[in-house]
């Protein structure tokens, strides 16, 4: 009779509570609760609960203080104290966070949601993620939770964050990032505020856009000459992971927000354009053109009036109403000088003017017109030549170069190679509807090449390898084929031979199966099985030379094996 009456005192207490609170005994045992902790429990997919242990492992019946409490079973919080009662018994109170059910909604809500979503504080601290963020994000939830963003990017998990882009403007902010898995997703920033307009946190959400991205190219022709321009309206990240590029990205985005002139250096085909172009999608201009202009495909007299324009009637052949130059153009927005080194002499002395007044004038014009643009320019000349004042004015050269960025070959940076390959195997793969991908091994040679032409010669060999590879997964035998075409057409006497190298070149020389005795020694085997492949292999196509070549290996090997006796022919 006590029990109940008691139970009936406790629950008329509990009815008169908002947040979900329930009364436990000394034991642990449930004597009540109200509706409350039900529908939270609900949202937990659990039926009900017998005993405080099963949501909050840290009961102990020597409990002497009230306290806050934490239950790590179903991760909720709240208050819990003692409760007095006649005949010397004690129970306990627990009061739970009465926001619990809220934040059980988001979670649940979140976790519907088919893109990334992150949830964060004014101070940039990280407070929710759903699972997506774990397939797409190069770190789990579990690493990040609970860091500030600021954090995260000091320790180099993240660069360029969204995040503090939009807390610093206030603002809903956008930006499409590249993984080095190749993914490309479309995060949108969302600022909350509060009742007085002051920023509470945000909502991070993020679109995986890998299939249906496109880099827009307006491109733009002179009808006279044919000379090609490029205007990008959207460039693409820098796929990169490496220790070596993560430290020329911190130097590339501090200058970024700059608007200083900006001179890239590195060998042909690192990719000092994708830089030039990641400078100006982080930087304060990125909602205006950027335009690449390459300084040696330009014929050198008609480099003054593409870059600057020309007035009507200017020289023999001009348009009517004259034409805008490439710096009108850009104005607002970024130049990119690729190739300045090649320049001719007396151009870098009229550009250096337009540089340092800030303004232009076109070609048979007499009134020059002001024009805001940021310089970015790039060269492959050696340090000396770039340092001649007799190939290159100096005066333009520290113009140009207030900030110098070197980017490094690929051959050390080898920690890309394999996360660019993926990536351009996801572009060539969608291009060409094939499904090409590499072993391990590959990965290795890959990563040991020493990528002589760069970046350029790794994407020229994926998309080879996506175009000519007759299986699915390309192995060692093959990639080292396909890795040598080019001194396989060179090894032909005539352009009339070329066609006699097909993809059925490619292919295992016999596909007969080849037994061997169980008790033979393994060495034995290798070599009786390299002697009849070979022996094949020339007995087909008749030379050591195609022969070495069908089988993906070197023709000094067979040449080798024949003179050491290993290779009877």
């Amino acid at each position: 009779m006590f029990e109940e009456s008691l139970k009936k005192s406790f629950d008329g207490m509990l009815s008169n509570f908002t947040p979900p609170s329930m009364i436990v005994s000394q034991d642990g045992e449930i004597l009540t609760q109200n509706s409350k902790i039900k529908d939270i429990l609900d949202s937990f997919g659990i039926d009900q609960i017998r005993h405080i242990k099963e949501i909050d492992d840290s009961f102990d019946s020597d409990l002497h203080l009230c306290g806050e409490f934490y239950s790590s079973i179903v991760k909720m919080s709240g208050l819990r104290c003692k409760v007095a009662a006649p005949e010397n018994k004690t129970y306990f109170l627990y009061v739970f966070n009465q926001y619990i059910k809220e934040e059980i909604l988001i979670e649940s809500l979140i976790e519907h949601i088919d893109e990334v979503v992150v949830i964060f504080d004014e101070n940039g601290k990280i407070q929710k993620m759903n699972s997506v963020c774990d397939e797409i994000l190069p770190f789990t939830r579990a690493e990040v939770i609970g860091k500030d963003i600021y954090e995260l990017m000091d320790s180099g998990e993240v660069s360029e964050p969204v995040i503090i882009k939009m807390l610093e403007a206030k603002k809903k902010v956008y930006k499409n990032i590249i993984y080095p898995s190749g993914k490309m997703i479309a995060y949108t920033a969302i600022p909350l505020f509060d009742s007085d307009e002051n920023i509470k946190g945000g909502v991070l959400t993020g679109r995986d856009i890998s299939r249906i991205a496109k880099l827009d190219v307006v491109k733009r022709y002179d009808e006279n000459d044919n000379v090609e321009i490029e205007e990008v309206q959207e460039a693409k990240e820098y796929v990169s992971v490496s220790k070596e590029m993560k430290k020329v990205k911190k130097i590339i985005l501090r200058a970024a927000r700059s608007d200083s002139s900006i001179f890239i250096t590195g060998e042909t085909g690192v990719g000092k354009e994708v830089v030039a172009r990641y400078i100006h999608n982080n930087s304060s201009r990125s909602e205006k053109p950027f335009i690449a202009v390459n300084c040696g495909a330009i014929p050198a007299e008609l480099i003054e009036s593409e870059l600057f324009g020309y007035e009507e009637g200017a020289f023999s052949g001009a348009r009517k109403r004259g034409k805008e130059g490439i710096v009108e153009l850009v104005d607002g927005g970024t130049l990119f000088l690729d190739e300045i080194g090649e320049l001719p002499y007396d151009m870098q002395k009229k550009l250096l003017r337009v540089i340092q007044e800030n303004e232009v004038t076109r070609v048979g014009g007499l009134k020059p017109k002001k024009i805001d643009v940021r310089y970015v320019s790039a060269t492959n000349i050696t340090s000396e030549e770039l340092h001649n004042p007799k190939k290159f004015r100096q005066d333009l050269y520290f113009r140009l170069s207030v900030i110098p960025i070197g980017v490094p070959p690929l051959r050390s940076r080898k920690d890309d190679i394999v996360p660019m390959c993926n990536h351009f195997l996801e572009i060539f793969n969608e291009k060409y509807q094939r499904n090409i991908r590499i072993t391990k091994k590959v990965g290795d040679i890959l990563t040991n090449n020493p990528w002589y032409g760069n970046v350029r010669e790794l994407k020229n060999l994926v998309e080879r390898l996506v175009v000519l590879s007759n299986k699915d997964l390309v192995g060692e035998d093959q990639l080292q084929i396909l890795m040598n075409l080019d001194n396989m057409m060179q090894e032909n006497e005539s352009v009339n031979n070329i066609k006699d190298i097909n993809i059925h070149d490619f292919e295992e020389v016999s596909r007969e199966p080849i037994t061997i005795n169980s008790d033979i020694m393994l060495d034995e085997a290798i070599r009786y099985i390299e002697q009849k492949m070979i022996k094949d292999a020339i007995d087909k196509h008749g030379s050591i030379q195609k022969a070495a070549r069908a089988i993906g290996i070197d023709p000094s090997t067979i040449h080798r094996k024949i003179k050491s006796g290993q290779i009877e022919i």
